[in-house]
């Protein structure tokens, strides 16, 4: 039997594209190792990296025995249809989903105790055998450590779904209410529907941990950009968004050739 490894990335405009490929006579952990030794030559290893996967062992024991900073984490679609199929909990997948999507700690408390209540073996796969941050955002590893305002400027900054985000983000932040907690303009505390958020500035860092691991300015740290900016709050969002979404950084990420495959004997 003849079986493809294949390494994908997806781009900051969501694109999926193929890093690397090799092919094995079959699966196990010999042959996973060999395909993440050699990708290693050209994705190199560290904490920011992050491999998702299904939850074949031979791919886990490859990883860890390959890339000893990166991060391994399971699809969310394969876990999904795994638990509909084995943990027959299909009716109320829709509280996994909920979870698996949430960046914030509390929601995945209140969703996760309505999923324990009607499939407690189901839970206790998710929190014991795999562990939260192995599926759940809110706990992934990554948080180590309007609209008019934005149509006023013509030149597009940041690709189109960068710009999409921080358009919707800027329309939910219309809706919030914000205290300039330190006096300076720095820390804000952002207030909705009973829910607060922290908001510091300068360090890019807010509790909601949307920023951690999408690096686009949230819905709370807009409304305090525009408190803090006013006419400028429009353009200055982009400063508080990383510049991987930037267009000409994305051009450059497709600037060099792609290789075509060699002749087997080379």
């Amino acid at each position: 039997m003849t079986l493809i490894y294949t390494a994908v990335a997806q781009d900051m405009e969501n694109h999926i594209y193929s890093i690397a490929f090799c092919v094995v006579d079959k699966e196990n952990d010999a042959s996973w190792t060999f395909f993440f030794g050699k990708l290693k030559s050209i994705v190199i290893d560290g904490l920011d990296l992050c491999f998702i996967s299904n939850r074949h062992k031979s791919i886990a024991n490859g990883i860890a025995k390959v890339y000893n900073h990166a991060h391994h984490g399971y699809c969310m679609r394969y876990l999904g249809e795994n638990l509909w199929v084995n943990h027959h909990c299909g009716e109320h997948l829709f509280l996994f989903y909920n979870v698996a999507k949430t960046y914030s700690s509390n929601e995945v408390s209140d969703y996760f105790v309505e999923f324990k209540n009607y499939c407690p073996e189901t839970t206790f796969f998710l929190e014991h055998d795999l562990g939260f941050e192995k599926w759940s955002r809110a706990y992934f590893p990554g948080k180590r450590e309007r609209r008019a305002y934005v149509l006023k400027y013509k030149e597009r900054k940041f690709v189109p779904i960068a710009e999409k985000i921080l358009r919707d983000n800027m329309s939910e932040g219309d809706s919030f209410y914000v205290e300039n907690i330190s006096g300076d303009e720095k820390q804000y505390t952002v207030f909705k529907s009973g829910c607060t958020t922290k908001v510091d500035l300068p360090k890019r860092s807010y509790s909601c941990w949307k920023f951690d691991l999408v690096k686009i300015s949230c819905n709370h740290a807009m409304v305090a950009l525009r408190s803090k900016h006013n006419e400028d709050y429009g353009l200055r969002v982009y400063d508080y968004s990383s510049p991987l979404y930037k267009v000409e950084e994305y051009l450059l990420a497709y600037s060099e050739s792609v290789n075509v495959v060699p002749l087997e004997f080379e």
